[in-house]
């Protein structure tokens, strides 16, 4: 499938802002799953743009602007070329070791329900991938899919408490229970063409991975109760949204700030 991404954010302030630096995960990169064909992020003021490569394998941009200006408009165009590989991704960028990925954070930390319902899982089967199946099944099933991705942060025992998340808070939660399983996972953001269950005001959609023996990572989105699809783009990878976050801003002056965007995210001709 080739699918079109156009993302517009506009920031407008009080007073003039001096000077801005933005640091932004919104590139995805090659795998056998998806290959970029192109891809284009600019802005309506001048400034100075470079690419690196994060600790997880993410492509991350740094965009530095000197004002005065009252606002601009960031903006990131690109086609993506994408295959369904029924949720296995192979070739993507590892620098990390796998029991990195072992780790809990704030946001993913499970408590004793969410262990108790690991250690349910892993009595069930004996298989590995049946009982990561198994989890991904009851989080879709259990938990209401809130509109929409908040500002802010939830933790995954507080959402599972609550029965109701974003896709957000059901990739923590994943993640999470993962863990309490034995499983190396990783928290995942990134497009769905289509009509995105993470809502209309949702400008990212997120998922979870976890590698299993003898198959490597396999992605789990428990917002559709699927393996991602052709139509998931994999943009950034973590151990939380902490890691993943599209836009990070670090300003001087402006005042108060207000931020209006847009998203599409549809497949095209080929």
């Amino acid at each position: 499938m080739r699918i079109k991404i156009s993302h517009e954010t506009s920031f407008a302030y009080d007073q003039p802002l001096r000077s801005l630096l933005q640091v932004l995960r919104v590139m995805p990169r090659d795998h056998e799953g998806q290959v970029i064909v192109s891809w284009r992020i600019d802005a309506s003021v001048d400034g100075r743009l470079r690419s690196i490569e994060d600790a997880f394998g993410n492509r991350v941009h740094h965009f530095q602007a000197d004002g005065p200006f009252d606002g601009y408009t960031l903006r990131v165009h690109g086609v993506v070329e994408t295959l369904d590989m029924t949720g296995f991704v192979r070739g993507a960028a590892e620098p990390l070791p796998l029991d990195v990925y072992r780790r809990d954070t704030g946001l993913t930390q499970p408590d004793e329900t969410m262990q108790l319902l690991a250690r349910k899982l892993v009595r069930s089967s004996g298989n590995t991938l049946e009982q990561l199946h198994g989890l991904m099944d009851t989080i879709h099933s259990d938990m209401k899919l809130e509109d929409g991705l908040p500002e802010g942060q939830r933790r995954a025992c507080d959402a599972f408490a609550a029965r109701k998340g974003t896709t957000r808070d059901l990739a923590h939660i994943f993640c999470g229970c993962a863990h309490a399983m034995g499983n190396p996972a990783r928290f995942v953001e990134g497009y769905v063409a289509g009509d995105a269950p993470a809502g209309k005001n949702a400008l990212r959609h997120a998922w979870a991975e976890a590698w299993v023996k003898g198959y490597g990572w396999i992605g789990f989105d428990p917002s559709v109760n699927l393996c991602p699809t052709e139509a998931h783009i994999r943009v950034a990878v973590g151990l939380d949204q902490a890691d993943t976050t599209p836009i990070r801003l670090s300003r001087v002056g402006g005042g108060g700030e207000k931020t209006s965007a847009t998203l599409t995210v549809q497949p095209v001709e080929q």
